[in-house]
């Protein structure tokens, strides 16, 4: 049991410092309203994931650029909030019937190229409904099975990972909001600082930000001293490690199962 033990912490200790540095990704939600901010966080330094919302003045515009400059984008999909929110017209309800569901996600993804995955725009209220959140990700699973969901986690009783695993998507899930109070730059730094330190404790973090003129210059003071010590990956990226530290396990069970049986003879 001890050597199962050893070889267990050994796997743990594999998994989060696998890379030489912690990893962090950042994700820039709301796009598609302002080419000129898109352009702005898109030349930021390091690489990132950029959340694009379907249907507006400049989303194929700016998936367009970001796909020109190797840029990974997701689809920022509009859900219902439950306070009541204004939000897109295209947005996803708890009204709408599994077959609206269905063309409507098929609809917005439709419309914005190259992405490689969704995360939701909004929908506290939407993504707490699992049976809701079912055929959306059934929808996205059967149009392409290779993307992504990403949890914006916009209430904490979201179901929409969940869902999304069940369905046989890659998931994941944020853990920090950079820009809650987006017009205050302490208040960004701090927040830009707790994802550092949850880096550092879980081995990685996924931050999300919003392309706020306050949280743009946050950024591009931030980013270049943080790539020094962190290494950044786009939600892809991180999903692919994540998928090389799972297939690894076998590998340790094997060598203790042959540890153990030699331990017998």
């Amino acid at each position: 049991m001890s050597r199962f033990l050893l070889i267990l912490t050994l796997a743990l200790l594999t998994s989060t410092v696998n890379a030489d540095k912690p990893i962090l990704s950042l994700v820039i939600d709301d796009l598609g309203y302002s080419f000129e901010q898109a352009k702005k966080v898109i030349n930021l330094p390091g690489q990132h994931t950029y959340a694009i919302i379907p249907g507006t003045t400049y989303s194929k515009k700016i998936a367009l650029y970001a796909h020109q400059f190797g840029r990974e984008t997701i689809l920022h999909m509009p859900m219902q909030s439950a306070i009541g929110r204004k939000i897109e017209s295209s947005a996803l309800h708890d009204g709408m019937s599994e077959a609206e569901i269905a063309d409507s996600v098929l609809t917005m993804i439709r419309q914005v190229p190259h992405i490689k995955g969704i995360n939701n725009h909004m929908g506290s209220r939407m993504t707490e409904i699992g049976y809701m959140m079912r055929p959306v990700m059934e929808t996205i699973r059967n149009l392409n099975h290779s993307f992504y969901f990403l949890d914006s986690r916009t209430t904490a009783l979201s179901k929409a990972y969940q869902q999304a695993r069940q369905a046989g998507l890659d998931a994941l899930k944020r853990d920090v909001f950079l820009d809650v109070n987006h017009v205050n730059p302490e208040a960004i730094t701090f927040q830009y600082q707790r994802w550092l330190k949850k880096s550092k404790d879980k081995g990685q973090a996924i931050a999300i930000g919003h392309p706020h003129p306050t949280t743009i210059e946050v950024l591009a003071e931030k980013l270049p001293e943080t790539l020094v010590k962190y290494e950044f990956k786009t939600l892809s990226q991180l999903i692919q490690l994540q998928q090389q530290e799972t297939a690894s396990w076998p590998k340790y069970l094997s060598h203790w199962q042959q540890d153990s049986k030699n331990s017998k003879q």
